[in-house]
């Protein structure tokens, strides 16, 4: 019965649809319209029928992909076991002047900036450039400097014969025979080899003490920095020396090399006084042996013994202590 209902419901859409074509209109076949009504009972027998969507799925990578990941990962988590960076130069700056066929100690301070601790097994070893009778190799350190210290590393080398600026290339290597150095390269040394020997600006320091310390402190006070007279080269002296080379445009490293020398020393003569004649005469008394007084005063006996230095040091007897004199009266 159903059926029958069904099949005359049909029938009756059927004629429907033929009576209401516009004019002209191509008849549509009659079993194209069965099938349209066909479709549309049963869209709306489906009305009220929940429609399942369904669940999203993820296609799983493949192998390769995931070890690819990983292993990109992996490398850049890895910090790097072996890496110095250089914090300054000790001793020697560049292009010093050391008389040709003279030996001289090469010091750099760097910092191990790597992961992994530098031990006794570390080496320090010549990588290019000129040797200048330097060693192959070397021990770095006797100890061990973990990671974020510093140390000092020095190297015993020979300026050459020949006049010239030279420069040698040096590197580190580890136990295992790893070379590495800087993350810009290697670290050097470069000096001038000069044929007549030239006096020679040391480079004074923490921790040094002397006749040159006494100097550096005279000349700081006449220069206007408060610190005490004491022959030993502290933190406070090291602070009042920073202060000089920020004052005067130079690199603040801490240390009395040549640069800072220049701009330190005070031309001074006959009728002069103060803190800078203070540092000429304790030179003159305490380093080279003459007699006279540490009283701040440029008088006759202070002159006559300035003449009898430049003379013997082969310079203009003029009684000046000027660049010069200076030079010859800080030299080591």
């Amino acid at each position: 019965m159903k059926k029958q209902s069904l099949l005359l419901l049909l029938t009756l859409l059927a004629f429907t649809f033929a009576c209401n074509l516009p004019a002209g209109a191509t008849p549509t076949p009659a079993g194209s319209i069965f099938t349209q009504a066909a479709l549309t009972i049963t869209a709306a027998a489906g009305e009220n029928t929940a429609t399942t969507i369904p669940a999203e799925t993820s296609t799983p990578l493949p192998t390769s992909a995931i070890e690819t990941a990983t292993q990109l990962s992996a490398a850049t988590n890895t910090p790097v076991c072996n890496l110095a960076s250089f914090v300054s130069d000790v001793t020697i700056p560049d292009n010093t002047n050391i008389t040709v066929n003279k030996g001289f100690t090469k010091t750099w301070r760097l910092r191990n900036v790597g992961a992994c601790t530098w031990t006794s097994g570390y080496q320090i070893v010549f990588d290019s450039g000129d040797q200048m009778s330097g060693p192959a190799s070397q021990q770095l350190t006797n100890g061990t400097v973990a990671p974020g210290q510093t140390v000092d590393v020095s190297v015993d080398l020979k300026s050459p014969v020949s006049p010239d600026t030279y420069k040698g290339n040096w590197k580190l290597k580890d136990p295992n025979g790893v070379i590495f150095a800087l993350s810009t390269g290697p670290f050097w040394v470069q000096i001038k080899a000069t044929a007549v020997a030239e006096a020679e600006w040391p480079t004074i320091k923490i921790n040094n003490t002397g006749h040159e310390v006494f100097a550096i402190q005279h000349l700081l006070r006449a220069h206007g920095y408060d610190l005490n007279v004491d022959g030993i080269f502290g933190p406070i002296t090291q602070s009042r020396v920073e202060d000089f080379q920020t004052d005067n445009n130079l690199v603040e490293d801490g240390f009395v090399g040549p640069e800072t020398w220049q701009k330190l020393i005070i031309q001074v003569q006959q009728g002069k006084t103060g803190q800078e004649v203070r540092a000429v005469q304790r030179l003159l008394r305490d380093k080279f042996g003459y007699n006279i007084s540490v009283d701040g005063i440029f008088g006759p006996d202070t002159a006559n013994a300035v003449k009898q230095f430049q003379t013997a040091n082969g310079l203009s007897s003029d009684g000046i202590v000027g660049p010069k004199t200076w030079q010859k009266l800080i030299e080591k």
